[in-house]
């Protein structure tokens, strides 16, 4: 089976981000999430971002590459919210990548290369205010342009981080939903990179 790297949003590695990672372990996966706020937690979006900022995307990233550098592949990279671009960011270069689960983030502002054996799944709430709908179907379509498989998916309501047990914006109907997609996504990648 592929193992998930789920990379939190930018309010830190919270109880929800274990919660969420315990539920794809009762599914039988391997869930990796590594801290690369280094132990800061954030109670506003606001707050996390201003200190993703002053860390910087690009150390974010090599965080998320350093954590997963000893992994055999296949890898699933998983994201929310601010984890979603860092996740996309890995499903694009990362040659161990089998798949790609973005959780209320992700989108490219223009067309870009995509890995063609890497499927994705973007997760969104519908009037979610930090979802840019052009930006998400450019990268649906840079995925399938590549030959990929990309789907979106839509859910409604304004929630953004509905899919975290332990956020105010946690929307349970919703999240059981998303969960349900993603497991499917997760049998899909293991059927297809069986004996890999």
């Amino acid at each position: 089976m592929a193992t998930i790297v789920l990379t939190h949003s930018a309010l830190g590695r919270t109880p929800g981000i274990d919660r969420i990672a315990d539920s794809y372990r009762d599914h039988g996966h391997t869930v990796i999430a590594p801290d690369i706020y280094d132990g800061h937690t954030f109670t506003t979006a606001e707050a996390g971002l201003a200190h993703s900022r002053a860390v910087g995307f690009r150390t974010l990233v090599d965080r998320v590459t350093a954590a997963s550098r000893d992994l055999d592949g296949p890898l699933v990279f998983a994201g929310l919210s601010l984890g979603a671009a860092i996740s996309q960011q890995m499903g694009k270069n990362d040659e161990r990548a089998a798949g790609v689960l973005l959780f209320h983030g992700g989108g490219f502002p223009a067309p870009t290369r995509w890995q063609s054996h890497v499927p994705l799944q973007v997760h969104f709430a519908v009037d979610d205010v930090w979802r840019d709908a052009d930006n998400v179907d450019t990268l649906l379509a840079s995925a399938r342009d590549a030959g990929a498989t990309a789907e979106g998916f839509l859910y409604p309501g304004s929630s953004h981080l509905f899919s975290d047990p332990e956020s105010e914006d946690f929307e349970p109907e919703s999240a059981a939903v998303l969960r349900d997609r993603a497991l499917r996504f997760l049998a899909e990648v293991d059927a297809r990179t069986a004996g890999r």
